[in-house]
């Protein structure tokens, strides 16, 4: 579905932005706060008052980036209504913690997040743009989070063996039992769905030497390593794609589940919990 954008100028919610610049309290008056503006403006441009006058300036504070608000690329912003409120949840629940130099980490990340796509150095203004896939990572945690009872200890993003986007534990420094993988289009995520399957029914298939064949072996064998029980493969708008994972010896199977497969309640019974 495509994202239709407000044609105003950021000036235009100026005169509201005291409302919105508590985005990080998490006292109770800061959420009613959140929701009034969020209705009174909608989702996306609450999500570009968070943009401009907070997630921007962090990043652009590292001056060794050469980053600066005129380089930025408006129209990278392509964010869908429902991302954006989901990502808002995620920085309202106090899922994401600020590591400095715009890079944030959630409780059981391998590595912290940036939200921006570099252009090169050598450019007299260098320009940057929105990274859509970790903008959709941290608004699918939200919804693991707020939606299907997930604690916030158990999230991470990035997995230890950096094969999954996103990764849910059975426990702190446990195996996952929710792996998952962001792709930014609907079609990304059917060609990477159709090639698991693929590599997954040959486990002696040589690893592929580059591209999206590649990235698709990758997620099949750290899945035979790892043994998730369930597979999550995520696009933008909410688009959810769950799978249960079977082994038969090293073949690997998935198996299409509704999305409240993915609950808290129901996967702790998969590790006994």
């Amino acid at each position: 579905m495509a994202t239709i954008r407000s044609k105003r100028p950021l000036a235009w919610i100026e005169p509201i932005a005291p409302i919105a610049s508590h985005y990080r309290t998490r006292n109770t008056l800061a959420l009613v706060r959140r929701r009034w503006f969020c209705t009174r403006v909608g989702q996306i441009q609450a999500f570009e008052q968070l943009l401009y006058r907070h997630l921007i300036p962090e990043f652009c504070a590292d001056q060794r980036r050469r980053c600066t608000l005129q380089g930025f690329r408006n129209d990278s912003v392509k964010v869908s209504e429902n991302d954006a409120g989901d990502f808002l949840r995620a920085w309202d629940g106090g899922l994401l913690t600020h590591k400095g130099r715009g890079l944030y980490r959630a409780a059981v990340s391998s590595a912290s997040e940036q939200f921006f796509w570099e252009g090169p150095k050598e450019s007299k203004l260098r320009w940057f743009s929105l990274w859509l896939e970790p903008v959709i990572t941290i608004a699918a945690l939200a919804r693991l989070h707020f939606d299907h009872g997930w604690p916030t200890d158990l999230l991470g993003t990035q997995s230890t063996n950096w094969a999954f986007d996103l990764v849910a534990l059975s426990g702190p420094g446990d195996s996952e039992l929710i792996a998952g993988e962001v792709k930014k289009t609907a079609k990304e995520v059917e060609t990477l769905l159709l090639r698991m399957a693929q590599f997954g029914y040959n486990p002696d298939a040589p690893c592929p030497a580059a591209g999206k064949e590649r990235n698709a072996f990758k997620k099949v064998a750290a899945l035979r390593t790892g043994r998730a029980p369930l597979f999550w493969a995520i696009g933008p708008d909410r688009l959810s794609k769950a799978y249960r994972v079977t082994y038969v010896s090293e073949v690997v199977n998935l198996t299409a589940v509704e999305e409240a497969e993915l609950s808290y309640s129901r996967c702790a019974g998969l590790c006994g919990a």
